[in-house]
């Protein structure tokens, strides 16, 4: 293929009226429908009493919380695992569009403080093993399977590990956007040796906090549930969100006459990444699923009962179809990765499938009402039907996308849209995928 003439340039981005409308409109909207939802939600379910079903509606409103919460702080540290995994793969391709996921990394600065608000305050009220009494052998609530889990499972040791873990995370992202920053000031090979360094020693580090992070703010909602293969389950939901928001912005640049050094090339690189790991995501899912029901333990079947056989059997496919059917079979010819309007959809789809993977995750746990064991319900818990997709989850997805699309295009402004004086910059302006 060949390429015309190429310029290596400042290129600055401008955030328009239009984008701090949809930006500040998305969040006032969400945040006046999740406060109409919250309001009107007044459940009547058969067996609670007045205080069950008022406790209910707290735990809805901070399960909303949690799902939003996670959901696009992973996101957002994934687009930095993006740059480490790249870096140390000495990939030259993707420098056209590295400042997409910077931009999208910034969106922790206020991502994560908010995310551990919000854990402070769901972990009494969402995560059964932090209840009172859980662990005391004299108490009512005593549960001995989360007790001989309790050297792991305490509250101190568990914000120990949330805020070192994405205290280290932030700090990486934060160092891995100064020195590309700085670079463009003064060239050379130093902050590229630096950014190289540092990617090596995060990777290496987030491969293993992460594991712990998702079996703590997910797995253990249902504390008595286990899967070795959750952690990478969920992170394969975090970079495939990742990968997809990359793709959708690049599109959206380069509609508006931004990165003029990135090309359907680069695009199509993109929508590979998302075609690809749509199936890891696929392969995970059905890894996970095959081995606990071939194995048929009790204490692993249960996940999947509620989600296969109950109220929640209509997601649990829906996102199957969202997240696998949908970008394998648009997204196998070559045509539709460069697509624009095909991109927009299938983008849209993937996104919405693993928001709704990260609901299915938390939802039919930390809605269920705990209360005294008794011989007839030794485990204390009361399951609680499926309430639905109403104003409050669509408002609070509203209201955490508008602040991550604002927080990333208010860092997009911050320097020049590609590094400029980065080694690699003429190869990915030349980059070509062969066919």
């Amino acid at each position: 293929m060949e390429h015309a003439e190429v310029h290596i340039r400042e290129e600055k981005y401008q955030i328009s009226d239009g984008n701090k409308k949809w930006a500040f409109g998305l969040m006032i909207v969400g945040l006046i429908l999740a406060a109409i939802g919250y309001f009107t939600y007044h459940p009547h379910i058969e067996g609670l009493g007045e205080h069950d079903l008022h406790h209910l509606i707290q735990k809805r409103l901070l399960s909303n919380l949690l799902v939003n919460g996670y959901f696009f702080f992973i996101v957002s540290i994934c687009a930095a695992v993006f740059i480490s995994i790249s870096q140390i793969a000495n990939a030259g391709w993707y420098i056209a569009i590295r400042r997409i996921p910077e931009a999208m990394s910034e969106y922790s600065l206020v991502g994560g403080p908010l995310y551990i608000l919000i854990s402070i305050i769901a972990l009494p009220v969402l995560y059964h093993w932090a209840h009172h009494g859980i662990m005391d052998a004299e108490s009512l609530n005593f549960d001995a399977i989360l007790a001989s889990k309790s050297w792991y499972l305490n509250v101190p040791f568990f914000y120990i590990r949330m805020v070192l873990f994405m205290g280290f995370w932030m700090f990486c992202a934060h160092l891995f956007r100064q020195y590309s920053r700085k670079e463009d000031l003064v060239g050379g090979l130093e902050n590229y040796k630096k950014t190289y360094a540092l990617s090596a020693g995060f990777t290496v580090v987030f491969g293993f906090t992460f594991s712990m992070f998702s079996w703590d703010q997910m797995m253990s909602i249902d504390a008595h549930w286990y899967s070795t293969i959750f952690s990478i389950y969920n992170f394969a939901t975090g970079w495939v969100s990742a990968l997809t928001i990359m793709y959708l912005f690049t599109h959206y640049l380069r509609g508006k006459g931004y990165l003029n050094i990135a090309s359907d090339e680069h695009q199509h690189d993109l929508g590979k990444f998302m075609f690809a790991f749509s199936v890891f995501w696929t392969y995970m899912f059905t890894s996970q699923f095959l081995l606990i029901w071939y194995a048929n333990i009790p204490e692993e079947v249960t996940y999947y009962t509620e989600r296969l056989f109950g109220s929640y059997n209509f997601l649990f496919f829906f996102i199957i179809f969202l997240n696998f059917i949908v970008p394998f079979f648009v997204f196998m010819r070559r045509d539709f990765k460069r697509s624009r309007i095909v991109g927009f959809i299938v983008g849209g789809a993937i996104l919405l499938g693993h928001w709704l993977d990260v609901f299915l995750m938390v939802m039919p746990s930390s809605m269920n009402i705990a209360t005294n064991p008794t011989d007839a319900n030794p485990t204390g818990i009361i399951k609680v039907d499926f309430q639905g997709i109403g104003l409050m989850e669509i408002g609070f997805l509203c209201l955490f996308a508008g602040l991550f699309l604002w927080m990333t295009l208010k860092a997009l402004t911050k320097a020049n849209l590609y590094p400029t004086k980065h080694p690699y910059v003429m190869e990915s302006a030349l980059h070509d995928v062969g066919i």
